[in-house]
């Protein structure tokens, strides 16, 4: 498996307070990670700090690239909500065609048409579930190494949730890699391959779901309730 993200003593804190502390991780091809932990872990600012928003000491690279550069490889979607309401489907599509050079405009479509996203749709139209059914789309129609999705079952419909998940698998292969954030374990349990538990802002387990279940023969919730319960 080759090393798509090398992340080495990394810190970052905003003001006095420190929000990650010496990560040091590395993300392989062939995975789909699930980043676990509560609210103020440190989830998001590391997906972030990796995407080059965020700056922070120590090194964080993709490919031989850094800082903002690691976008051209890694593709990002956040929590926030950075659709265009005024727009139609078709011309967000169109956006990221000409922002993107390695989004796929035939991959795009296809994966609309299995999310059933009227391309013809206006974004202000969309219910909560579809619009981040849109945002998955958007991210996973490059053609990159590795993609990093914000908590993409929060707050959804059961059906959106299904949607996102058969995509998700869909998409992933022996030469990419997947980082998801979340705290819906019981959604993500059965895609991920490795987990990675923040907490206080540093890693405190890092490790196979095969392994984690071998050694200490419970699910992710179980073990959730054992590592944030204090």
């Amino acid at each position: 498996m080759t090393s798509i993200i090398s992340i080495n003593n990394f810190n970052k804190g905003f003001f006095k307070k420190k929000v990650l502390s010496d990560i040091t991780l590395d993300i392989k091809t062939g995975s789909v990670y699930g980043l676990i932990g509560p609210n103020g872990s440190g989830k998001s600012t590391l997906m972030k700090s990796i995407y080059g928003l965020v700056k922070g000491s120590g090194t964080i690279s993709s490919l031989g690239k850094k800082g903002v550069h690691i976008r051209e490889v890694v593709s990002y979607m956040p929590t926030e909500d950075f659709l265009y309401s005024s727009m139609k489907v078709s011309e967000i599509i169109k956006f990221y065609v000409d922002m993107y050079s390695d989004f796929s405009f035939l991959k795009a479509n296809e994966l609309l048409d299995h999310m059933q996203i009227d391309p013809k749709e206006q974004v202000s139209a969309l219910s909560t579930g579809m619009k981040m059914r849109l945002k998955i789309v958007l991210c996973l129609s490059r053609e990159c190494s590795c993609y990093m999705l914000d908590e993409p079952l929060n707050g959804i419909d059961v059906i959106s949730k299904k949607k996102i998940t058969e995509t998700i698998i869909k998409t992933m292969d022996e030469e990419r890699s997947m980082i998801i954030s979340s705290h819906m374990l019981g959604d993500i349990e059965l895609i991920l391959d490795r987990a990675i538990f923040l907490k206080n802002g540093r890693v405190v387990i890092e490790e196979s779901l095969e392994t984690l279940r071998e050694e200490r023969n419970s699910s992710l919730e179980d073990l959730y309730w054992e590592v944030y319960n204090d």
